[in-house]
């Protein structure tokens, strides 16, 4: 009998192979050197790892809430959550082909659930989620995040809430490993392009008209990068990320490297669409 680990799922596209776990729903990817096997064990330091960490539910104020009850208002036991699997399978997004799978998984503190959509690019071309629009690259991996019917607490919704609690956000944290440690690219590089791998690469985001924007990104390491929208999709109406620009913000704590993601408060329907872009290995 198999375990759920075994039961995740595996794809791959011009050389960078990704993997999603079917216990903690942990996603790697790697991309090996021409001739070399793909290798997604603890002893592979290029490898790049994302696991979720942690929902919170949190005040105006940033303060925990929904704590009151014995299932409260967040989840942090990613490590012993399963998720179930969709079929991969070939499709287009925004008009640019993919592979595609899902998985998902309910998280019994607030009774909501949590599916991951990862997209892998086939071809090269832009994208836009708003009022941003940004270059997607062969190989690369947008592994959207949606939670659905997390029950706030607010007047109407008490269960599990002390008196006069109100939820505004939910904080989502995600850990991520890689050869290096996050940074954010200047303006400058991400305006005028920058140097990858000893390579000039062209900026990857196009601001074509004033209003436009450009989303963050993190250099992670061994030439792979973080692409990371200020903007969420929250019950069909993009909005930016509370926080006046903080978020998504990097931080350390407890040895781990995490992002973390602020969404709004919503009836049913959270969305955010986060990209990776793996560098190369190289060989020694």
């Amino acid at each position: 009998m198999s375990s759920a680990e075994d039961q995740g799922k595996e794809f791959d596209v011009g050389g960078v192979f990704c993997k999603a776990l079917g216990k903690s729903g942990k996603i790697m990817c790697a991309r090996p050197h021409k001739g070399e096997k793909r290798d997604f064990t603890d002893r592979n330091n290029k490898r790049v790892t994302i696991e979720f960490d942690s929902l919170q539910e949190r005040s105006k104020g940033g303060i925990s809430v929904g704590k009151a009850g014995r299932k409260a208002h967040m989840f942090d036991q990613f490590s012993k959550q399963n998720f179930n699997f969709t079929e991969l399978s070939a499709g287009t997004y925004q008009g640019l082909g993919v592979k595609n799978f899902n998985f998902s998984s309910s998280l019994p503190g607030p009774n909501a659930s949590l599916t991951v959509m990862a997209y892998m690019f086939e071809e090269s071309g832009n994208i836009t989620f708003g009022n941003e629009t940004t270059e997607m690259r062969k190989g690369m991996l947008k592994f959207n995040i949606q939670i659905e019917n997390w029950k706030f607490c607010t007047n109407n919704s008490r269960e599990n809430c002390n008196s006069g609690e109100e939820g505004e956000f939910i904080d989502v944290s995600l850990v991520i490993k890689s050869k290096g440690k996050p940074k954010p690219f200047t303006k400058e590089e991400l305006e005028k392009g920058r140097v990858k791998m000893g390579k000039k690469r062209r900026p990857r985001c196009f601001k074509l008209k004033q209003y436009n924007k450009c989303p963050k990104e993190f250099d992670v390491g061994g030439g792979s990068e973080m692409v990371l929208s200020s903007q969420v999709m929250v019950d069909n109406v993009i909005q930016e990320m509370p926080g006046n620009g903080d978020y998504p913000k990097f931080m350390e704590q407890k040895h781990k490297q995490k992002f973390i993601f602020r969404f709004p408060r919503a009836m049913n329907r959270i969305l955010y669409d986060p990209g990776l872009e793996v560098g190369e290995e190289q060989l020694i």
